[in-house]
């Protein structure tokens, strides 16, 4: 019978990783790849020396673009953000520094969608204490950051809210009212103008401002809003005027009804807006609320709730003003 074999089992020889050479994209670690973001290597001068596949899946460029244009990452950042950007690139990506790198930025894909990428970096430091170059991982996290966006949005909505059935309680008159609650929706609620039209009952059926707040700059005067049913009337103000109820332009940029005043509305950052009926308690339509954002899309079902409770409240506190101011005039 034979012995059997008492000797050490011998290991399997570890795989041997060769080392990428510069201009050569080298493979994603799963961390970034499954994070939906993209690695790369800056060499010790500075140049991009490998990027992952990634790259492609966030931004719609390929390794081979980015290893082309080396600076093709730094076009593509947000231009509200490119600034700091490239403050992050002088601080912590220059040849030879051994700053460790954090910061969060947006990019503008190839298709025109808009990320938020987390930016990481560090030094690579070889045994003997020589610069290899600079690592870096970007991760998309545009979910969390939309997350966080709508929450401090609704944040703001509720403390607006909040401010206003306030100034209905303190207000003296209804003038003061209305400017107070066009001034907090600017304030408080983050718009970038608000503004209160009366609903005349003239030949031209004007819906005349009364109070504003915020970024105006000429822009009611020029506006000449009725709530006739006519090009000018069929726009947010005009139609929640005629109709009686609420009314979002999602996109200046590409709804029809907002086009008499497009020009004028891009020239100071708006971008959608909501206009909302202002009510006596017989249900006829005596004013309208108009606030307007910089973002498109951003009055949310939520948001269009919150603020429909908000013109509610603002009724109920200009009705009982209405009939003291009568009565004083008696």
């Amino acid at each position: 019978m034979a012995e059997p074999d008492r000797s050490p089992a011998k290991k399997a020889p570890a795989p041997r990783h060769r080392k990428a050479k510069s201009g050569e994209a080298g493979p994603a670690s799963p961390g970034a790849e499954a994070a939906h973001g993209w690695e790369y290597r800056l060499d010790p001068q500075g140049a991009l020396a490998q990027i992952s596949p990634g790259c492609k899946r966030l931004s719609g460029y390929s390794q081979a673009e980015f290893l082309a244009d080396p600076l093709l990452l730094e076009h593509i950042v947000h231009p509200e953000d490119s600034l700091r950007f490239e403050q992050h690139i002088a601080n912590s990506h220059a040849a030879g520094r051994l700053l460790e790198g954090e910061i969060e930025f947006r990019i503008v894909a190839k298709d025109g969608a808009e990320h938020w990428i987390a930016h990481t970096c560090g030094a690579m430091i070889d045994s003997d204490g020589s610069y290899l170059g600079r690592a870096a991982c970007n991760v998309d996290v545009s979910r969390y950051k939309l997350a966080e966006e709508a929450l401090l949005r609704v944040n703001r909505e509720l403390i607006a809210t909040r401010d206003c059935a306030r100034a209905t309680l303190h207000a003296t008159d209804e003038q003061r009212l209305l400017r107070d609650t066009c001034r907090i929706l600017c304030n408080a609620g983050g718009y970038l103008m608000t503004w209160i039209g009366t609903v005349e009952h003239d030949e031209g059926k004007t819906v005349r401002p009364v109070a504003w707040s915020g970024i105006e700059d000429g822009y009611l005067s020029s506006a000449n809003i009725t709530w006739a049913d006519s090009e000018r009337g069929r726009g947010p103000t005009g139609t929640a005027a005629r109709t009686g109820k609420t009314v979002v332009l999602n996109d200046f940029a590409s709804d029809p009804t907002g086009q008499p005043w497009r020009e004028r509305a891009f020239q100071r950052g708006y971008r959608s807006s909501i206009a909302i009926p202002l009510r006596e308690s017989s249900g006829e339509v005596f004013a309208v609320l108009t606030v307007y954002a910089g973002r498109a899309h951003s009055f949310a079902r939520g948001t269009v709730g919150l603020l429909e409770e908000l013109a509610d409240d603002l009724s109920f506190g200009i009705e009982p003003r209405r009939a003291r101011s009568e009565l004083d005039s008696v």
